[in-house]
């Protein structure tokens, strides 16, 4: 059962009078076009390699570096609850929205915990950095490589493969 107010069924909005609810269902979760598109141009041109998209991790990272265990997401303002000053106040069911976007943090603060203490590095980039100031995000992220690639990164290697006896 939702908790949210109304009928997301029956509401109609501007957009083609499309229901709430199958306008909603049409935001797609990965993929993103202006955010995730927009950070893997940016490795891309920076020369940043060994990322894999949307691995099968707690959260479902947005950018993975597997070898070395750093896990990047870039957040939505509206949707992580970012107080950037972008004045993103939802003017209708604020107080339904107030609570999702807490849970959304909530959630957010889980899935850190669990990948770290499963021994991943994680980023969070919120999208206005992004578009403000790329620069500092992409150094973000290469400080969490070069931090993770300067500390052994065999030991979760080493104790697995002691744990699993001799290779052959």
């Amino acid at each position: 059962m939702s908790r949210w107010p109304g009928d997301a069924e029956k509401e109609r909005t501007t957009f083609g009078g499309l229901s709430r609810g199958r306008l909603m269902a049409r935001i797609g979760s990965t993929g993103n076009q202006t955010t995730e598109k927009r950070l893997a141009s940016l490795l891309r041109k920076t020369g940043l390699s060994g990322w894999r998209r949307h691995r099968p991790l707690p959260g479902r990272p947005d950018f993975v570096w597997p070898k070395v265990k750093v896990a990047v997401f870039v957040d939505g303002c509206f949707w992580h609850g970012h107080n950037c000053g972008r004045n993103l106040t939802p003017r209708t069911n604020a107080g339904a929205w107030r609570e999702k976007i807490l849970r959304t943090k909530a959630r957010d603060r889980r899935t850190d915990r669990l990948l770290r203490r499963e021994g991943w590095t994680v980023v969070r980039i919120w999208e206005c950095q992004l578009t403000r100031r790329p620069d500092r995000c992409i150094g973000r992220i290469r400080k969490a490589l070069s931090l993770r690639a300067k500390t052994p990164a065999t030991e979760d290697r080493s104790t697995s493969q002691m744990s699993r006896g001799p290779r052959r």
